[in-house]
């Protein structure tokens, strides 16, 4: 049985400090300032300052009868920080460069002297990097004595043939920034994250987005810009420099009992701190499917940035039937809708549900048996476009951003039918196409009854008309690529017309490996690229974003409207590259999956602004106590493998049950 060596625990000094009025100085840290930057490396991060003589203070009031508990740090002179901004200007006028703004926490329930140590270890290495990280990663097996696989320690990501990274600063936006970049008005890498909050729903840019304190509470599908090699600002003390410092917390790899090797934490960490990047391989589309094939898929990451992005707004756009709104948030408060007319969503980075599987909500159970009845069927799941379900694309609860969509179209997500979703867009333009008859948007409960009433009268002499409509659907071809880009799937079309299609989309095939998706927020299951191999409709719709393709999937005509894919302006390219971590890659690589995760997956531009390659970061999203597996969601997509069944192991309370 190996030897885990036993860590000290920290002893808070007892001798009290008096505070004198005077102006801090950088002459006033002279007295802790270490000879050696690295004589505290490889200790908690958060312990860091109390080693330097600061004092960590929690307290505790009584508000409205309920006690809450505050965070204070005292310096080595005295004075009394109270908050991050305290801290942060107090590094600054100190002149501070061994001890940094993340090594701050003001999370009263986030304790920085409470390490982890394993029961009994079988095997035990000290660090299995080798000293590439700033910090040490130890690997200990507490089940056996098995050690873990042989793997190519490397924390850079490395390009492969036929992949190339434009890393040169002339392609690089720098700031000229010396104060540390505390003023993000003047920083033009912040400015950068807030622009591309636009391009998300509602056109809005949000002012808080980037890094706060050197934290990151919610992700950013837009991607985060840090300041780089052109900027003028200083490295260490800059605000907007946190993932190109690299690993800072300690972790540990260890032997799980189901699910392999993992990676947990060896002491509390605070949400929205950094853990983490995703190293590896940089491979192209096609001779990632080709590896994928020989060497195994297991540890694939897909580059979706670009996809993403553009997903997740032109999913929104294509069910915003919305036209009384300004295209940004709406205030709920002010509509009236019926209760039986809210369907209940999924949520984000959940797939839907199987229709056997959907539950209805309480309020519309309350409605009678021949309302809810109704309200099912098929003919009036198709016709009610004026019945609209409210649904958040943020896991936070301060987004304004939100997206309408009539409720056949929700129920068609719980279905998980995107192939119907497309017929039906497609045929929006037609001149088969039977809009339903006006419903006002307040009516009384006994209008509703009355007219769902006429439409299942209707129902009977409406099926040749409806058959038509499906059959006029199933004649225009549409390609729709699912979101994470791990399979690209043809829709619905009749089989005497496979072979034409195969003609016209010989570029797009199914890929037979599985890749998880890099992008921040799990998007929608009807969030999907739709591009168009014919003529788009006239008059637009949904499903008329997409521009004409080629045989090669190159833009044609489509007018003036016609949507361009942005990788496309990449010299042609239609497909992402992939980060393959199976035999060479960072701590990264080890992390497991987990249907309700404790880490998010942050995009982030250090060393290029290609959109193509970002860095794939992952940040807290919630408290994290020491000794707890950190795991992220792999956005896989069920079913997108075929013949491949992958079960889930998570032990979650929200475990889906499958991965593949």
């Amino acid at each position: 049985m190996a030897s885990v060596p036993h860590q000290p625990s920290y002893r808070a000094p007892t001798d009290r400090v008096f505070y004198m009025v005077h102006t801090c100085q950088p002459t006033g840290l002279n007295r802790v300032r270490p000879p050696n930057p690295d004589i505290h490396r490889g200790k908690n991060p958060l312990l860091t300052p109390l080693l330097y003589d600061f004092r960590r203070m929690t307290s505790q009031r009584k508000v409205n009868r309920k006690m809450s508990f505050h965070v204070i740090y005292k310096a080595p002179c005295g004075r009394c920080l109270r908050n991050m901004a305290e801290i942060q200007n107090y590094l600054f006028q100190t002149s501070c460069d061994f001890i940094f703004l993340e090594m701050f926490c003001l999370d009263p329930y986030v304790l920085v002297d409470r390490p982890f140590q394993p029961q009994r270890a079988f095997y035990y290495i000290q660090d299995i990097t080798c000293g590439r990280e700033d910090i040490p990663l130890s690997c200990v097996n507490e089940i056996d004595s098995t050690p873990p696989p042989k793997v190519a320690y490397n924390k850079e990501r490395i390009p492969e043939d036929g992949v190339y990274i434009n890393t040169s600063p002339e392609f690089l936006v720098g700031c000229d920034c010396t104060d540390g970049c505390r003023d993000k008005s003047k920083c033009s890498c912040h400015q950068l994250t807030l622009q591309a909050t636009a391009c998300t729903p509602g056109a809005q840019i949000n002012p808080n987005a980037g890094y706060l304190h050197k934290r990151l509470d919610e992700c950013l599908p837009t991607g985060v810009y840090e300041c780089n090699k052109r900027c003028k600002c200083c490295v260490q003390m800059c605000t907007n420099r946190l993932v190109q410092h690299g690993l800072q917390v300690r972790l540990q790899l260890f032997k799980t009992q189901n699910k392999g090797w993992g990676i947990r934490c060896l002491d509390d960490v605070a949400k929205g701190s950094f853990v983490c990047i995703y190293a590896g391989k940089i491979l192209t589309d096609d001779f990632a499917d080709k590896e994928g094939l020989e060497m195994g898929d297991e540890y694939f990451a897909n580059l979706d940035h670009i996809e993403s992005v553009e997903n997740f707004k032109e999913g929104y756009e294509s069910e915003a039937h919305c036209s009384d709104s300004d295209g940004s948030g709406v205030d709920m408060s002010s509509m009236k809708i019926q209760p039986s007319a809210l369907v209940s969503a999924n949520p984000l980075g959940r797939p839907p549900k199987r229709a056997g599987q959907a539950r209805r909500s309480d309020s519309s159970r309350e409605s009678n048996d021949e309302d809810d009845k109704d309200s099912k069927s098929d003919d009036e799941s198709d016709s009610s476009d004026d019945t609209f379900v409210v649904k958040n694309h943020y896991n936070s609860s301060n987004s304004v951003w939100r997206s309408y969509t009539t409720r056949g179209q929700a129920k068609r997500n719980k279905e998980g039918s995107q192939d119907s979703k497309d017929g039906m867009s497609a045929s929006a333009g037609g001149p088969d196409n039977q809009t339903p008859p006006f419903m006002p948007e307040e009516t009384g409960k006994s209008k509703v009854a009355s007219w769902l009433t006429s439409q299942g009268m209707k129902k009977d002499s409406g099926d040749g008309k409806s058959q038509a409509k499906m059959e006029a659907a199933k004649k225009q071809d549409v390609i729709t690529i699912s979101d994470s880009d791990d399979v690209q799937t043809i829709s619905s079309g009749s089989e005497d017309n496979n072979k034409e299609r195969d003609k016209l989309t010989h570029g797009v095939t199914k890929r037979p490996v599985a890749v998880k998706s890099t992008r921040g927020i799990a998007l929608k299951s009807g969030h999907s690229l739709v591009v168009k191999t014919g003529t788009p409709a006239a008059g637009g719709g949904p499903g008329g974003h997409g521009g004409k393709t080629g045989p090669q999937g190159q833009p044609g005509g489509g007018g003036d409207n016609a949507h361009r894919n942005t990788r496309l302006f990449f010299d042609g390219e239609e497909s992402c590259y992939i980060i393959d971590a199976k035999l060479e890659g960072n701590l990264g690589r080890y992390l497991n999956h987990s249907c309700s995760p404790n880490l998010f997956v942050q995009n982030v531009f250090v060393d290029t602004h290609d959109l193509r390659f970002p860095w794939v970061a992952f940040f807290a999203s919630k408290r994290i106590r020491a000794g707890t597996e950190l795991t992220w969601d792999y956005n896989y997509e069920v079913g997108s493998v075929e013949g491949k069944e992958l079960l889930c192991c998570c032990g979650s309370t929200e475990c889906r049950g499958r991965l593949l």
